[in-house]
């Protein structure tokens, strides 16, 4: 790995990478892995003998990490092909993985198997939206992560999503109004990571749908109105907001707002503001 980092070829180490994840312990497993996302991409034909030991990995009952080892590849460098093969054991771990260290993982491993393979979308669209009731933050913030790749790759998703604007209203209010998570606390705000995400799928889901665009205005009014935004993370949200607002069918006085926290931001020293 450090020869491939100085510019040289490393032909000679593929193999080895492949012999590292076939072995049975996880020290091994994870220099190979490591390996592999190194010093392969999907364009190498090698990668296909690799398929075999990433299925083992994936359904191994015992180590929890081992698995999250094999989704880590797997969403970093799968081909069209290993996506299309492995796809049903990422939806399994979606779907019935008790391990939230795992869900969160196979989430994102899905993002890369749904862009080699849109037509797989189907498959994953209500696994996704299962992910938002996750009491564990992490799962929540890949599940909102995946329904945005949904939403994009296939609009035509956005209209069935759209009734889970409730749900992620919820979500985003008891952020807000939750009490103080030294585990999710950046800043003083609770989880800015989720918020933000949260806000971004909200202005998909309300653009250009008028119920949608009702049903979410109060919990945005709440954000622009309550989140401070002296430090980075208040202001990367407050930003969210504001272009979600814009983003959506909203009444004036929101739009005001909207425009007013921009004037601060505008005014502010901060040129990165």
């Amino acid at each position: 790995m450090y020869i491939h980092m100085l510019g040289y070829p490393t032909h000679f180490g593929q193999m080895e990478t492949l012999k590292l994840i076939a072995a049975n312990g996880f020290a091994e497993k994870r220099i190979g892995y490591l390996g592999l996302m190194l010093l392969l991409d999907e364009r190498q034909e090698v990668l296909m003998l690799v398929t075999n030991s990433l299925k083992m990995d994936l359904n191994n009952d015992k180590n929890p990490y081992i698995v999250g080892l094999a989704l880590a590849a797997l969403g970093n460098i799968c081909s069209a092909e290993m996506a299309r093969d492995l796809a049903p054991d990422v939806e399994r771990l979606l779907e019935r993985q008790p391990n939230p260290y795992i869900r969160k993982k196979a989430a994102l491993c899905a993002i890369r198997v749904l862009k080699k393979n849109p037509e797989l979308v189907e498959e994953f669209a209500d696994k996704a939206t299962d992910l938002l009731h996750d009491k564990n933050q992490g799962v929540a913030l890949s599940g909102v992560t995946l329904l945005l790749a949904i939403c994009s790759m296939q609009p035509s998703m956005v209209e069935q999503y759209r009734k889970h604007v409730p749900t992620l209203c919820k979500m985003l209010r008891g952020l807000l109004q939750g009490g103080f998570s030294p585990e999710h606390d950046v800043g003083g705000i609770t989880n800015p990571f989720l918020q933000v995400k949260i806000l971004q799928l909200l202005r998909v889901l309300g653009r250009g749908n008028a119920d949608a665009s009702d049903a979410m205005t109060d919990i945005l009014a709440q954000v622009a109105a309550n989140v401070e935004g002296s430090r980075n993370a208040g202001t990367a949200i407050l930003y969210e907001a504001v272009s979600t607002i814009m983003g959506i069918e909203t009444i004036g006085g929101l739009r005001v707002m909207a425009v007013n926290i921009l004037g601060r931001f505008l005014a502010n020293r901060d040129n990165n503001i």
